[in-house]
């Protein structure tokens, strides 16, 4: 270990609070991409009182698989009120919060350079997981509290403009839609034709059904469902592949700017309208990806994304209801729609193009601030006090 790191287990304890009152009730899980989210997970019958506890400035991470994925799931959890966590999970905070700010260790933990060395250190278990010990034992560099607080307050000042951006996305995401169901659903015409999602589409397919060979920096992507972020494709983890298994794949997919992408299996929903940029047309997907092409003259990109934003919860019904399910292509193709003429279709992109122009330019600029942050971590580790 380089002389000016410490072992990460010198300013950190576990915490191991039980939900034994069984008063919490708000369980929680974390995210590859280091978020807490809502657990979906089926209660009924389940004993509570084993959970652990989750307070405000603690953190908690899993530690199995993180070598398989080459991902630490970890999050700092900001709220007042308590929620909880499956045991399988590791809680834990500073011990001193005058050596070492929360906010400061949860962005150490966040470093890419920390993912790829648990990555490696992980290599001698089978299912890739390391021990709470192996945990203690990584590096971290600590710099004084005054360095700490303006390191945070830069980077906090990076996330709250991403977080400002992002609620703007959904205002004008909700604004598109609310226009949509003014005109088409609340303004439906029984005269209207009836069609299918597949009549609109010059293709409805999804990516390749097998895998592919990786290669490192071939400027070939092989797209997947966790590549689909806000919005748009995040091309900072997406898997290289040969030019062969490429060529191969996109014979299918022929990837274009203003096809819209839908995840159809493991997390059914997710969808982007494909954009403009260098790196489309070297872009494939995996079978878990759909890709549908609009008849321009029939359905523009953004009357067909607003049409299936609209109905998604009934396409999900296709899948069984259930998010985590596969949805049938066939299904999508044969999903039936009322279609209101080109006439008022035309005018409707037409008045909500600048909505999802400017949604485009939100997700550029966070996309740009996400790159900032990166750089922001990846800096740590040359901080001196």
């Amino acid at each position: 270990m380089k002389s000016n790191y410490s072992e990460l287990g010198k300013y950190i304890r576990e915490v191991n609070e039980r939900n034994s009152g069984l008063t919490i009730t708000n369980l929680l899980g974390v995210s590859m991409e280091k978020t807490f989210i809502k657990s979906v997970a089926n209660l009924n019958g389940v004993d509570m009182s084993v959970y652990k506890v989750l307070r405000n400035e603690q953190l908690a991470c899993k530690l199995m698989s993180v070598g398989r994925d080459e991902k630490l799931p970890v999050d700092i959890y900001r709220e007042q009120e308590p929620s909880i966590v499956s045991s399988a999970y590791y809680v834990f905070e500073p011990k001193n919060k005058e050596e070492l700010l929360p906010e400061f260790l949860m962005m150490w933990l966040c470093r890419p350079e920390n993912d790829r060395y648990i990555g490696f250190i992980s290599g001698g278990d089978v299912r890739g997981g390391i021990s709470w010990e192996t945990f203690c034992s990584l590096p971290i560099k600590v710099p004084t509290i005054a360095k700490q607080k303006e390191i945070v307050k830069e980077y906090n000042a990076v996330q709250n403009r991403i977080a400002l951006n992002q609620q703007l996305i959904q205002k004008l995401e909700e604004t598109a839609q609310a226009i949509y169901r003014q005109w088409f659903v609340e303004g439906f015409d029984e005269n209207w034709e009836e069609k299918s999602i597949g009549d609109l589409c010059s293709l409805v397919t999804d990516g390749k059904h097998g895998d592919c060979q990786n290669e490192t920096a071939s400027g070939f992507y092989f797209v997947s469902v966790k590549d689909l972020i806000n919005g748009d494709i995040f091309y900072d983890n997406v898997r290289q592949i040969t030019r062969k298994d490429f060529e191969e794949t996109h014979k299918r997919t022929d990837l274009k700017s203003g096809d819209i992408l839908l995840t159809s299996s493991g997390t059914i929903g997710r969808m982007i309208i494909v954009k403009e940029d260098p790196k489309t047309y070297r872009t494939t997907l995996q079978k878990s990806v759909a890709v549908l092409k609009p008849i321009l003259e029939l359905a523009p990109s953004y009357y067909l994304f607003s049409l299936l934003n609209s109905e998604m919860k009934n396409i999900i019904e296709l899948a069984g209801g259930s998010t985590i399910a596969n949805l049938l292509l066939g299904d999508l193709k044969r999903f039936k729609i009322k279609y209101p003429g080109q006439q008022l279709i035309y005018k409707y992109e037409k008045l909500i193009s600048p909505i999802y122009k400017n949604i485009e330019l939100k997700n550029k600029e966070n996309q740009k601030l996400a790159e900032l942050k990166d750089l922001l971590l990846s800096k740590l580790a040359t901080i001196e006090n």
